[in-house]
């Protein structure tokens, strides 16, 4: 009976959904570890791709905010507003690659064809990027708008929530579409 059910839980899409991602978030966090406390060309050559992404994502950034009226401007990684003289900076937290690991990692390890997820991931990516950006441009603003207190719930809360959960949709999607697996 124990068999029985421990076969029934470990085929169970639910299941290795979490266990998916929980696999992949763990792989993902020993790896940040390793780097964070390394040295050397490792710890240098990470350093250096998040600054360039840091960077690239706050030229976006300031940007769109640009686009929309916002009087801002970009140097290294931080988007300056002159006339509130505050600066906000797009560390490491803010480029979206815990996130994109996990949808990559998740859509590789379930079944699917592997020719779609070579479009689809790519597609995922764009679409978080997009979705990073957009959180990045109303940070920025309620930043410069905003309490302190306001932003710091949209940073630490609402918006990795929502960051996540359209994550998780898109995990979803491919399962439903795309996995090949029995609904």
């Amino acid at each position: 009976m124990q068999t029985e059910n421990l076969k029934k839980w470990s085929n169970d899409r639910a299941t290795l959904f979490v266990l998916n991602m929980f696999v992949v978030y763990a792989l993902w966090k020993l790896f940040a570890y390793y780097v964070k406390h390394s040295s050397g060309f490792i710890h240098e050559s990470w350093g250096k791709i998040i600054i360039s992404l840091g960077s690239i994502y706050a030229t976006v950034t300031s940007f769109i905010l640009n686009l929309f009226g916002e009087r801002t401007v970009q140097t290294g990684i931080s988007v300056f507003y002159p006339t509130e003289n505050k600066i906000i900076r797009v560390e490491d937290h803010c480029l979206a690659i815990p996130a994109t690991i996990i949808f990559v990692g998740t859509i590789v390890l379930f079944k699917g064809d592997w020719r779609t997820k070579l479009w689809f991931i790519p597609f995922g990516i764009l679409l978080i990027i997009i979705i990073n950006l957009t959180r990045l441009a109303f940070l920025c603003y309620t930043f410069a708008h905003f309490s302190r207190h306001f932003f710091d719930i949209n940073h630490s809360v609402i918006y990795v929530i929502i960051t996540y959960a359209l994550v998780f949709m898109m995990i979803v999607w491919w399962m439903r579409k795309f996995s090949g697996e029995e609904k």
